[in-house]
């Protein structure tokens, strides 16, 4: 009989540093998503690594047979508490894809096998980390084509099962048009994203 993996639950025990602008530097350019209603004041700053990783997976800028469906992965980095502003900022550090999940235009599905290959990337990549681990901190998915980047039903009921945490993000991307938003929290409310590059 073959072994599966299984998700009996998610560890939601997780500490938030003190916001430190050291941990990226304010003087590379910003990129910002493309905002329609800022819902909450949390932002998430994406690494050039992870912007790198996910925009190679999604083949942004291009139409392709492989990003005509949908694509996706998570987002690893740490979120902290800035203090001073009384925000959540999550510094995704690296993208973890997706390579095994089955998309289609509306639909992606990340299945156990899937889950496993990813969280197996994960325990690589710690395994090498030289400070503390790093966390899952969100997701991100393409709306490919004519679509809109937003979170559908299907996408919440993501976010409430396995990124309900506020420190916790969704990001949706749109490769062929060029657009992505920022989403956070059990609710998946819109919130300012930024690429550094």
């Amino acid at each position: 009989m073959e072994k599966r993996f299984k998700i009996n639950s998610i560890i939601t025990e997780y500490k938030l540093e003190n916001f430190d602008d050291s941990i990226y530097s304010e003087e590379l350019e910003k990129v910002a998503s493309n905002i329609q209603e800022v819902i909450v004041p949390n932002k998430i700053v994406i690494s050039t690594e992870a912007t790198k990783i996910i925009f190679d997976h999604i083949d942004w800028s291009k139409d392709t047979h492989q990003n005509s469906v949908e694509q996706g992965g998570l987002l690893i980095g740490h979120s902290y508490m800035d203090e001073n502003n009384k925000i959540i900022v999550g510094y995704v550090e690296k993208a973890i894809p997706a390579l095994m999940a089955k998309g289609s235009m509306t639909y992606l599905e990340l299945n156990h096998d899937v889950w496993k290959s990813m969280m197996d990337t994960l325990d690589e990549i710690n395994e090498n980390a030289k400070n503390r681990e790093l966390q899952i901190i969100g997701w991100y998915h393409t709306h490919p084509g004519r679509l809109s980047v937003y979170i559908s039903g299907t996408d919440l009921n993501t976010q409430q099962k396995m990124f309900a945490n506020d420190w916790q993000f969704a990001i949706v991307l749109n490769p062929q048009k060029q657009i992505w938003r920022a989403f956070n929290g059990t609710d998946a409310k819109e919130c300012k994203g930024y690429i550094l590059k």
